[in-house]
């Protein structure tokens, strides 16, 4: 054989090794390229996952700061109403103060002494008696007005206030009451009200309306009155007193002519 054969035939021989060697090669590449594939996907994958997490707590986070804005919010909301509500109580405080402290006043005078003596002044069989009348025409009194019978005429016992216009009982027992009053049918210096005279009044014993009386005049010149009556028990320091019920109009007369009357007497006890 000659030599070029021979080298042919080697050529022949050997081609199939370098390719299944150049294969192998390729696939060791493949593999290699496919595990760094692999290891950047991975490593995407981790920090897609990351991320993720990251926003969801991102987010939780969030919710979180949302619920406390709102509790703070609450909290200064209760914040200032609990200052609105301390102001009240300290301006309540100071006015209550003052009232007591003019309280305090007016029972160091004349009338307060009277009124704290009252039940301790009257002596054992002394009859509870009071008559008293107001001594002067009048306009414009208000609702719930406690009237002032000024002139007193008789007060056996001292149990009417001529300076507030109220009755306490001495004792307990069973009292009498009588009210009247009178309104004009025609108007008088200062009346500036073109309805004619009208009023009604209600007898109270402490915070208790116990009878009410109208006199309501229609006609010019037609004068009216009313009087009431009742028969109270009243327990000792009770107060009986005659109140406007709504404001008055016109002209309510009290003079030589017609009284607004105040009266009462201890029944029994």
């Amino acid at each position: 054989m000659a030599p070029w054969h021979c080298c042919i035939l080697l050529v022949c021989l050997l081609s199939p090794l370098k390719a299944e060697a150049d294969d192998r090669e390729w696939k060791e590449e493949m593999e290699k390229q496919m595990k760094q594939v692999l290891s950047i996907v991975k490593e995407q994958a981790e920090l897609i996952k990351r991320q993720n997490l990251e926003i969801t707590t991102l987010k939780k986070q969030t919710q979180e700061i949302g619920t406390l804005r709102k509790r703070i919010d609450v909290l200064e909301t209760m914040n200032t109403m609990r200052e609105e509500t301390e102001l009240k109580l300290a301006s309540s405080i100071r006015e209550t103060e003052t009232n007591i402290s003019h309280i305090a006043e007016k029972l160091n005078t004349k009338e307060g002494q009277q009124k704290r003596l009252l039940i301790n002044s009257i002596n054992e069989g002394t009859a509870v008696a009071f008559y008293a009348y107001i001594s002067k025409d009048f306009t414009q009194i208000g609702k719930n007005h406690e009237l002032v019978f000024d002139t007193v005429v008789t007060n056996s016992g001292n149990a009417y206030n001529n300076y507030s216009g109220t009755f306490t009982a001495p004792s307990s027992g069973l009292y009498a009451f009588s009210y009247s009053i009178a309104v004009a049918g025609h108007h008088m210096s200062g009346d500036h009200d073109s309805s004619l005279g009208e009023i009604s009044v209600q007898l109270v014993r402490n915070a208790s309306p116990c009878g009410s009386i109208l006199a309501d005049t229609e006609v010019s010149g037609d004068d009216e009155m009313g009087t009431g009556f009742a028969i109270l028990f009243l327990d000792a320091g009770d107060i009986v007193r005659v109140v406007s019920l709504y404001a008055s109009q016109g002209t309510l007369l009290s003079n030589g002519y017609v009284y607004w009357t105040f009266s009462g007497f201890k029944i029994s006890g």
